[in-house]
């Protein structure tokens, strides 16, 4: 639109005022919504939707669990109550070592796990 009077030029004036405020409403929105999804609460929160629904994610973070889970269960078992600095050394590395073994043979340790339950409940209901 060609301006070439003062009517014209306030008209247009008034477009583009109205166009800024327009736009100042979009960019405080957008601002708003990368503001909400930059704290560090929906950060995990997304993280960890992302993380259940990947299918090999569970896995992976099953396996780590039951990895350390056995780890520190094997620790407490073997060197519980230890004062000796040797002793605590190697039930850290034997805590590491078995976390290690159980997470790469996890499949293996799931199953023997489920059929000594299953052994253990079969018996309970014969008795």
């Amino acid at each position: 639109m060609e301006i070439i009077d003062t009517t014209s030029l306030h008209e247009a004036i008034a477009r583009l005022e109205q166009k800024r405020r327009e736009q100042e409403q979009d960019l405080s929105a957008h601002f708003k919504h990368t503001y909400q999804s930059l704290r560090p609460m929906n950060l995990l929160k997304n993280a960890v939707q992302g993380i259940a629904a990947s299918p090999t994610a569970k896995g992976n973070l099953l396996k780590a669990g039951l990895g350390l889970g056995a780890g520190f269960l094997s620790k407490k078992l073997l060197f519980n109550g230890t004062s000796s600095v040797f002793k605590k050394l190697l039930g850290t590395a034997v805590e590491f070592g078995v976390a290690k073994a159980v997470s790469n043979k996890s499949g293996n340790v799931i199953a023997k796990g489920l059929s000594v339950v299953k052994n253990l409940l079969a018996k309970r209901s014969r008795d």
